[in-house]
C-alpha cells in the first residue's frame, strides 16, 4: 500500500512551488513579452507570494489538506493576478474541497485532488485543448495521472508520468494558435511562442508531484 502524504508535505509542496515559480519570474515574462505584457511571471509569482504565505503559517501535521487547500485559493483569487488568479484560486478551492477534513491524502486522494483542480479550471475558464493556454498543460498531465492509477502504477511512477505529459503539453503550445487573450489578436503571429500560461503550469505540477515523493 502507498503511504499517506501527511499534511506537512502538501504545506511544504505549495511552498516548493512558489519558490520554483519565483525563480523562473524572469523567464515567464520573457516569453510573454513577444504575445502579451510582458508580466506574466510578476503576476504569477506575486499570486503564488500569498499562497506561500497561506502555506508558512499553517501549524503543523493535524491540520486539515483540504482547508489549506481552499485558503490558498482564496488568497491566489485576490491577489490580483489578473484572469489568471480566479482560474488557480477556483482550481485550489475545488481540489480543497475534494479533500475536505483530511489531515492525509492517499494515492486516491490525490489523483480525486488534482482532477478536480483541472475541472474548477475547465469550469471558470470554459479552456479547450489545443488554444494555447495553461490547460494545455495541465489537461494532458492530470489523464496521465489518473491513467497511471487505472493502470496500477506507483505513486512515483504516476507522479513520473504527470511531470513528462505536463512538459509535452506545455511544448505542444509553442505551433499553436492562440484563441484567448491578448495574444489571440496577434493571429498567426502567436505561433512559434510557448505560452507563458503553460510554461508556469508546467513549474507547479513539476514542482507539486517532485516534492511530495
Amino acid at each position: 500500500m502507498e503511504k499517506e502524504i501527511g499534511f506537512a508535505r502538501v504545506r511544504d509542496a505549495i511552498i516548493a512551488v512558489a519558490d520554483e515559480l519565483d525563480r523562473h519570474r524572469q523567464y515567464f515574462n520573457d516569453l510573454d513579452g513577444p504575445i502579451g505584457d510582458s508580466d506574466h511571471g510578476d503576476s504569477v509569482c506575486e499570486a503564488f507570494k500569498m499562497a506561500k504565505d497561506v502555506a508558512v503559517k499553517s501549524s503543523g501535521p493535524d491540520d486539515e489538506v483540504g482547508a489549506l487547500l481552499k485558503a490558498v485559493g482564496r488568497a491566489i483569487t485576490f491577489s490580483g493576478g489578473a484572469a489568471m488568479g480566479p482560474l488557480y484560486g477556483t482550481a485550489f478551492t475545488e481540489a480543497g474541497k475534494a479533500v475536505a477534513g483530511k489531515s492525509g491524502i492517499s494515492y486516491e486522494d490525490l489523483i480525486k485532488m488534482w482532477s478536480a483542480f483541472v475541472e474548477g479550471i475547465a469550469h471558470r475558464g470554459g479552456a479547450k485543448l489545443g488554444e494555447k493556454t495553461m490547460y494545455d498543460t495541465i489537461r494532458p498531465a492530470i489523464d496521465a495521472l489518473q491513467g497511471a492509477f487505472a493502470a496500477g502504477k506507483t505513486m512515483a511512477e504516476a507522479c513520473a508520468l504527470t511531470i513528462k505529459a505536463a512538459e509535452a503539453g506545455m511544448n505542444s503550445t509553442k505551433d499553436m494558435l492562440s484563441q484567448r487573450g491578448r495574444s489571440s489578436r496577434l493571429g498567426d503571429r502567436s505561433r512559434g511562442h510557448l505560452d507563458p500560461g503553460s510554461a508556469s503550469m508546467y513549474s507547479v505540477i513539476s514542482a507539486f508531484f517532485k516534492a511530495i515523493l
